[in-house]
């Protein structure tokens, strides 16, 4: 849960996330904003707001300095601010750039100071005594800076060439209260809170009297060209105050009168406010304090001022959210290690069970060829068809051997006129041998007393066998016909016509490892 503390001159307001009801307490009740931090909820994240009249702005120019040179040169300018007089500081570099009389290149440098006040300096320690976890510290000028570039700039779709006129924005931050805040060439140049008087009558005329002041205040101080006119843009909470703004303005002269050389704008809070859960704090009326809250838990701008609790404490959290995601990333590759270990087991059990069930057909046709065919093998050969069918059963999936019994079974497939009718291997040495001869008896059919067909399937399934993998050599030792056309096929006319020719292939095979 996150938790807003709004800081004014007069006292503290706390807004909780989800939560429509406020706690608001006056700097006087010591005793009950004591009590109050001692029973905040604990990891609960809490931001500042600081919206008060001792907060000085101002800037400064210094020479422009190479990018690593720049944090060195803040701390030192930093250093001459004594802890004693102001309770936070902050100094940044604009990026804004200029050359001076003498052609020395100089940069902006924004100082923001908050003074020492008692008040304020005793919530902070209150606030570090109970451990409430202070992650960002707002300062209120700066964060309707903020405000305005995200939201009200893309509302009023402003031009650019808008942006980089002088204009001031005008904020209703209470009853009475309003902050003015004057923009040059786009920044903040001045900010300055103003109280009207509380037996005015008419807030509406004194309102623009503040405006008009305001605006003589900055052409005293030579921060704009003196014929520059100045835009305004002023956001409240009633529309009964808008609704005459433009033409008392018109009236006292702070408008020109011709159009298009500055502009006027006003807008209600409640029409850029996104979460609506405070819209019924004050009689539905929005001012500044709930539409910046809204702001913080929607938008989660980043903090302004920083100290050394507000820093030990970003560090628990950023240390908090780098163990969390190292232990995520863990989970994550454990859970990828787990997958992976159960897919390849899964994979190995299939491939366990293929070679299972092929090692069971090859038994179960070893029996039924043994079964059909009858051997009339010695005892030499038999002891050889014995060894190479065990080699067969032995080996792994992905294990090669003198020839792929399945590459060789294409070949067959292929040549439909090639019948095998016998099949012998020898091997070439007696030990670790890697190479076998193999004899192949097999048939061509059909003959029809042509001898072109038969003639040219013998070739073309020699030429299959060549392209086999580790086939060193293939011989056709037996011809199922005489190539020489000048003799002739004596066929014996009283016996049974020839269906099918002969022929015999010795096939030289070497293995790619020793078994």
């Amino acid at each position: 849960m996150k938790s807003i503390f709004y800081l004014t001159e007069e006292g503290l307001t706390c807004y909780k996330e989800n939560e429509t009801i406020v706690d608001t307490f006056q700097w006087e009740e010591v005793t009950l904003i004591d009590a109050y931090l001692a029973e905040f909820p604990e990891e609960t994240r809490v931001s500042l707001v600081i919206d008060v009249v001792e907060e000085d702005i101002y800037f400064e120019w210094a020479p422009k300095l190479l990018p690593w040179e720049k944090a060195g040169f803040l701390e030192r300018r930093k250093a001459r601010f004594q802890s004693e007089e102001f309770a936070l500081t902050k100094l940044q570099w604009t990026n804004y750039l200029k050359e001076s009389e003498g052609g020395r290149k100089e940069e902006l440098i924004l100082v923001s100071l908050l003074a020492n006040n008692e008040v304020f300096s005793g919530f902070l320690t209150k606030l570090e005594e109970a451990q409430v976890l202070v992650t960002n510290i707002y300062s209120k000028p700066f964060l309707l800076v903020e405000y305005f570039k995200r939201r009200v700039k893309s509302y009023l779709k402003l031009s650019k060439k808008e942006l980089e006129q002088p204009f001031l924005v005008i904020s209703r931050a209470s009853e009475y209260a309003f902050r003015q805040i004057f923009f040059y060439e786009g920044h903040l140049r001045i900010s300055r809170l103003v109280e009207l008087d509380h037996d005015t009558t008419d807030m509406t005329r004194a309102l623009v009297h503040e405006t008009k002041l305001a605006i003589a205040y900055v052409r005293s101080q030579n921060l704009m060209p003196a014929d520059d006119n100045v835009g305004l843009v002023f956001l409240d909470g009633e529309p009964e105050l808008l609704s005459r703004l433009f033409e008392l303005c018109q009236q006292e002269g702070l408008l020109p009168e011709e159009k298009g050389q500055s502009f006027f704008k006003g807008l209600l809070f409640n029409e850029l406010t996104q979460n609506k859960q405070y819209r019924s704090f004050d009689n539905a009326r929005c001012f500044s304090q709930p539409a910046m809250v809204d702001f913080i838990l929607t938008d989660h701008p980043s903090g302004f001022y920083s100290n050394k609790y507000v820093e030990k404490i970003k560090g628990f959290v950023l240390g908090r959210q780098v163990f969390i995601g190292l232990n995520i990333l863990l989970l994550l590759a454990g859970l990828y290690y787990i997958v992976i270990a159960s897919v390849d087991t899964y994979v190995s059990w299939e491939k366990q069970e293929m070679l299972e069930q092929k090692i069971s057909e090859h038994q179960n046709e070893v029996r039924r060829l043994k079964e059909v065919v009858k051997f009339q093998d010695d005892a030499q050969q038999v002891k050889a068809s014995v060894e190479f069918s065990d080699a067969i059963l032995k080996l792994k999936l992905d294990r090669t051997i003198n020839f792929d019994i399945y590459q060789w079974s294409d070949v067959f497939d292929r040549h439909k006129h090639i019948q095998l009718g016998r099949m012998d291997w020898t091997l070439q040495e007696r030990f670790d041998s890697r190479k076998t001869e193999i004899i192949l008896n097999a048939w061509v059919f059909p003959f029809y007393d042509t001898y072109k067909d038969p003639v040219k399937w013998v070739d073309e399934f020699i030429e299959d066998l060549k392209r086999l993998p580790s086939v060193e050599k293939v011989v056709l030792q037996k011809e199922p016909l005489n190539r020489d056309l000048s003799q002739q096929l004596i066929i014996d006319a009283t016996k049974d016509p020839v269906d099918a020719l002969p022929f015999t292939v010795q096939i030289r095979v070497r293995d790619v490892e020793p078994k």
